[in-house]
């Protein structure tokens, strides 16, 4: 059986494809040249040309709903004509992909950072505790302080402890997992699916909402390996969702956590990123603690480690 937001994802990729094949049939009447849809990953495409002028009409499903998007030199008559045509003839709206009534939501925090572990973190969210989470600021950790991020973290883990997954992977596990795996993405999705099965042991939930960062494909390969059934919205964004916001906050302080830690232990601050800054960072503490530490708090594919 389908979820409720497999069911919208579904029926909002049939109105993308009504909706441009509505846009094809107004430009053939009007005498233009136009191709059948293309269905892509994430839209549906139809090219337009009239003569030597092209233009590409594509119509978006997923995310938060349909985005319709013409595209070519904005400032050729051509473009003016085909867009004028279009917004006089219809009125698209846009339709939101709801949040499901329950699901286990995962995000994660560090991958773009140098010093420090990987987190990957996995929180069950049903309605049931909506109201309990009205009196937190919850959102995409991007959107909060350092220590906003602290304090609503606080509050959630009293709260909720029991519906946390949390896979922190520090920088010498991280290595020999790059090693094995060879890339991140291998990484991430290993570790998303290990977080959202140990919550599968407590909640019987078949929804499955991931901040995408990765093709489709690949994790489902991985969670058909442990998962029998399933509903997976694999989506950019996600943090829009309750549990999903719920882990990238947990996942971002503990983070901020071990960079805490560490910092004290070493009597420097790390940074966090991979800027410049990072780098003199790295070659201090190589010069003044060795190779040895240096190897415990980094991670070896970045550019940086050839740098220092």
């Amino acid at each position: 059986m389908q979820s409720s937001f497999q069911n919208q994802h579904s029926k909002i990729e049939q109105k993308a494809l009504q909706e441009i094949q509505s846009v094809r049939n107004v430009l053939l009447k009007d005498g233009y040249l136009v191709d059948e849809p293309t269905k892509k990953q994430y839209n549906y495409e139809i090219n337009i040309s009239n003569g030597k002028d092209k233009l590409k009409f594509l119509a978006y499903f997923g995310k938060k709903g349909i985005k319709n998007v013409l595209q070519g030199n904005l400032n050729s008559d051509f473009y003016k004509k085909i867009d004028a045509i279009i917004n006089s003839k219809f009125n698209f709206k846009s339709e939101e992909i709801t949040e499901p009534e329950n699901y286990i939501g995962s995000d994660e925090s560090g991958k773009g950072d140098f010093f420090g572990p990987l987190v990957v973190t996995a929180f069950a969210f049903d309605n049931k505790i909506k109201s309990d989470l009205s009196d937190l600021n919850i959102k995409d950790s991007k959107e909060l302080s350092d220590d906003d991020i602290r304090k609503i973290s606080f509050k959630i883990r009293e709260r909720f402890s029991d519906r946390i997954s949390v896979i922190e992977i520090k920088p010498k596990r991280y290595n020999e997992l790059y090693e094995s795996f060879k890339n991140l993405n291998s990484i991430l999705i290993w570790a998303h699916t290990k977080a959202i099965g140990e919550l599968l042991k407590k909640f019987n939930y078949t929804n499955l909402v991931i901040d995408k960062f990765c093709n489709e494909d690949l994790i489902r390969t991985e969670l058909n390996k442990k998962l029998n059934n399933y509903n997976l919205l694999l989506t950019e964004k996600a943090e829009r969702f309750n549990g999903v916001a719920i882990a990238s906050i947990i996942a971002r302080e503990r983070l901020l956590f071990w960079f805490e830690r560490k910092s004290a232990e070493l009597k420097l601050e790390l940074p966090l990123g991979a800027s410049e800054k990072v780098n003199n960072v790295a070659s201090h503490i190589k010069e003044k603690f060795g190779n040895e530490v240096l190897s415990e708090l980094i991670k070896f594919h970045f550019k940086n480690f050839k740098n220092i």
